[in-house]
C-alpha cells in the first residue's frame, strides 16, 4: 500500500503525464477555437470533444507511465522493486497507477473545457455533460492499462506507446465491416460523434482492455522484462 501510494505520487513528477496533458488541451481547445470562430457556438462543449480528440486519445492514455516503464526496464528498477515486494503485488499496483495515470491525463483537460465552456454558457446539458465525464476516465484507465500490461511481452521501447494507438486505428477500420458499429472506439469517449447516446456499450472495450492488461501482468513473460 505504501508502494501505491508513493507511485501515484510519482504521476505528478512525470513529465510526459504533463505533455499528455498540454497535447488533450491543445486538441479540445483548437476545436473550441474553431467553432467559435466560424461562429457556430451552440453546445460547444459536446462538438468540441468530438472533433479531433477521439481520434489521438489512446496515445494521450498512455503517454504518461508507458515510456517510464521501459526505462526501468534498462535501469533494472523493476528487479529492485520485486526484491523488496512480492512481484505479482508490485506489478498489480504499477497496473492501477498507470491506469490512473491515463485516466487523469484525459480527465484534467476535459474538466477544464467543461469548465470554460459552462462559464460561456456552451453547455447546453449539464446531466448529459457530467455524466459524460466518466467517459475519458473509462477510456484513460483501459488503454493506459493494456500500455503497461504490453511491456510484459514486448522488449522495444516504444511498442507500449504506441501499440493502443495502432490497435485502436485498426479498430476503427475493422469493426464496420464486422458489422460492430455499436462499439466503434470513438465513441467510448465522444458518443456525440453519432447521436450522443449513452450506453453501456461505450464502456465495453475499456473493460476489455483492462482485463487483458491483468492477464498479461500476471501471465505475460515478465522476466524478459527485466
Amino acid at each position: 500500500m505504501r508502494f501505491l501510494k508513493t507511485d501515484l505520487k510519482r504521476i505528478f513528477t512525470e513529465p510526459a503525464f504533463y505533455i499528455s496533458i498540454f497535447l488533450d488541451l491543445l486538441l479540445l481547445f483548437g476545436a473550441f477555437a474553431y467553432f467559435t470562430a466560424s461562429g457556430d457556438t451552440e453546445n460547444i462543449y459536446i462538438r468540441s470533444q468530438a472533433l479531433a480528440l477521439p481520434f489521438g486519445a489512446p496515445l494521450l492514455a498512455a503517454m504518461p507511465y508507458s515510456v517510464m516503464i521501459m526505462q526501468e526496464r534498462e535501469t533494472k528498477f523493476g528487479t529492485l522493486m520485486t526484491i523488496k515486494l512480492r512481484r505479482k503485488g508490485y506489478q498489480l499496483a504499477r497496473l492501477l497507477t498507470c491506469g490512473i495515470s491515463g485516466a487523469a491525463a484525459l480527465l484534467i483537460p476535459q474538466l477544464v473545457l467543461f469548465a470554460v465552456c459552462a462559464a460561456s454558457g456552451g453547455v447546453s446539458d449539464y446531466a448529459y455533460a457530467v455524466t459524460g465525464l466518466i467517459l475519458p476516465v473509462s477510456f484513460g484507465f483501459g488503454y493506459a492499462a493494456v500500455s503497461y500490461g504490453l511491456t510484459f511481452v514486448n522488449r522495444q521501447r516504444y511498442v507500449p506507446l504506441v501499440m493502443p494507438q495502432v490497435l485502436y486505428l485498426l479498430c476503427i477500420y475493422a469493426f464496420p465491416h464486422l458489422k460492430l458499429e455499436r462499439f466503434y472506439p470513438p465513441l467510448d469517449i465522444a458518443p456525440s460523434i453519432y447521436g450522443g447516446e449513452m450506453t453501456a456499450d461505450r464502456f465495453v472495450i475499456p473493460v476489455i482492455l483492462t482485463g487483458a492488461a491483468v492477464l498479461l501482468t500476471l501471465y505475460g513473460k515478465a522476466g524478459g522484462r527485466r
